[in-house]
């Protein structure tokens, strides 16, 4: 498990101290999860789990089955129960993370959003004026070609093709339709401030958002990547509001998370919605700092402007609900697969059908956690799920869609997740993406949230229970559809990944 070893003095979100002044991920990691275990009252099955996290020895090596198992709880109960866990998760995560200064603990987290005194940030405004925002939705084409995009009919068939092979369902490609027909698809951003945490993102919207000429504030660290955003967005007519210091923009989420919200909060204040995105990514345990941090300025954003919409890309390699649907269609490919993994299943265990679990209220959990991953990882990406729960519940306009694993830099940057991410394109449905395909996909996507009537986004469309918020749209590049459990076929995925170029499966492509 990551555990943080900072070279020089931090300043900014931290990780507590024991007593020995040493930081590690693993007591708060499971104290929030214990924490959470604490809205089911009347639940057994809750106490014991909470008994036997306490007394867990190896966090790192075995946290899947109770983080699994703490969802299928969480499913299980009632709606407001489930929103009470969320809420106490937070809490304690938000609370028990520390706020320091040149490595001296101030505060917590939670408190440092009401009281740091950090220098406020200046807004700088770049209104571009190179081409004229585009009228219709372009996708990447998944055929790897740099200069070829999909729209309209094209966009269309290839939305059907990849739910039909799989690797996205159905109401992804419904939506993918809606957004390929519309016409004058940049009015969808129209009187909407976009606000991207981690703009920079390689999955994030930023690029498909500047081809319609939105208004876009940027959050990303100093340096080359921002300084690319910024320029590449001179090819458009979007506008830039960038938070800057001492004319130089750029900003650090660990670093800034109270001077940023104030000035998200400082942005214009007409009839423009903001739509605050949550895209930031950080390898290890920074990405639960990172979360951490987002999840900061989102809570304070939507209490102080109402009627502000969040967006989250949902992370597959979790624990969430998944359909019905899904599970039958597991159960058909796997009575389909070639005689031969058989054989390697009974000798070497792998091969194993992909399971599905039974909450009480009979809603499936679909296990996607990775133990590569890690408990950060699944801290991290949870949370995230429960703000988005949570926020939408208190009347808020929520996008939460499932992405798609990607050939991004954090992915392919090592040599056995690159083999890896190809050679699991052994295992229909599963596809990965181009990270430009799967960004303009999820853009399109969150457009139709924003402005669909029928959308799982708006409060006015009640979920039965929380945890069935994440299923509308989910483009899960195959996860949920594959006759196979992700960890069971690791090996041989990466075994033959070693033989694979970057490729596209056929039949997931429109013909």
């Amino acid at each position: 498990m990551s555990t943080p070893k900072p070279a020089t003095p931090q300043t900014g979100i931290t990780w507590p101290l024991d007593a020995k002044g040493r930081a590690s991920s693993t007591p708060v990691n499971k104290s929030v999860w214990t924490t959470a275990l604490t809205a089911f009252k009347s639940s057994n099955n809750a106490k014991q789990l909470i008994s036997k996290i306490d007394n867990e020895k190896n966090w790192r090596a075995n946290y899947m089955k109770y983080v699994n198992e703490f969802v299928v709880l969480q499913a299980g109960a009632s709606p407001e129960e489930c929103l009470d866990s969320c809420r106490l998760g937070l809490q304690k995560l938000n609370s028990t993370m520390t706020w320091s200064v040149n490595g001296e603990v101030k505060s917590s987290a939670l408190d440092a959003m009401s009281s740091s005194s950090s220098t406020p940030f200046v807004t700088e405004i770049k209104a571009n004026s190179g081409s004229s925002p585009f009228s219709s939705f372009t996708l990447k084409s998944p055929l790897g070609s740099e200069a070829e995009t999909l729209s309209g009919k094209l966009l269309k068939a290839q939305g059907e093709a990849w739910a039909t092979y799989g690797c996205i369902e159905p109401s992804a490609s419904a939506a993918l339709t809606h957004i390929s027909a519309t016409i004058s698809v940049n009015k969808l951003v129209e009187n909407k401030v976009f606000v991207l945490l981690g703009a920079t993102s390689s999955l994030g919207p930023f690029k498909s958002l500047a081809k319609l000429g939105a208004t876009i504030a940027c959050v990303a660290r100093k340096g080359k990547k921002m300084e690319k955003l910024i320029k590449d967005a001179e090819a458009s007519s979007a506008t830039l509001l960038l938070p800057t210091r001492e004319g130089v923009p750029g900003a650090d989420l660990l670093v800034d998370a109270p001077a940023l919200a104030d000035w998200i909060l400082s942005l214009p204040k007409g009839s423009e919605q903001i739509v605050l995105g949550c895209y930031a990514y950080l390898d290890g345990e920074k990405h639960v700092r990172a979360s951490v941090a987002m999840d900061l300025i989102a809570e304070k954003v939507c209490a102080q402007r109402k009627g502000s919409a969040l967006a989250y890309l949902v992370s597959p390699a979790t624990s969430h609900a998944a359909p019905e649907d899904a599970v039958l269609d597991v159960t058909q490919r796997y009575m389909n697969t070639p005689t031969w993994h058989g054989l390697f299943r009974a000798g070497f265990g792998t091969f194993a059908k992909n399971t599905f679990y039974n909450a009480d209220n009979d809603i499936k959990i679909f296990n996607g956690l990775s133990n590569f991953q890690g408990p950060n990882y699944a801290l991290a990406k949870t949370s995230q799920q429960w703000r988005a729960m949570l926020a939408k519940a208190e009347g808020a306009v929520v996008s939460a869609n499932h992405a798609p694993a990607a050939r991004t830099e954090s992915m392919v940057g090592y040599a056995t997740i690159a083999a890896a991410l190809e050679g699991m394109q052994s295992f229909p449905p599963l596809v990965a993406f181009d990270p430009d395909t799967a960004s303009d996909m999820m853009a399109a996507i969150l457009l139709w949230d924003l402005t669909s009537s029928t959308s799982a986004a708006l409060p006015s469309n009640k979920d039965a229970h929380p945890t069935l918020l994440l299923i509308q749209n989910a483009c899960h590049g195959g996860m949920w559809r594959c006759a196979y459990d992700m960890e069971s076929v690791n090996t041989p995925s990466f075994l033959f990944g070693r033989f694979t170029s970057s490729y596209t499966p056929t039949d997931s492509l429109a013909k």
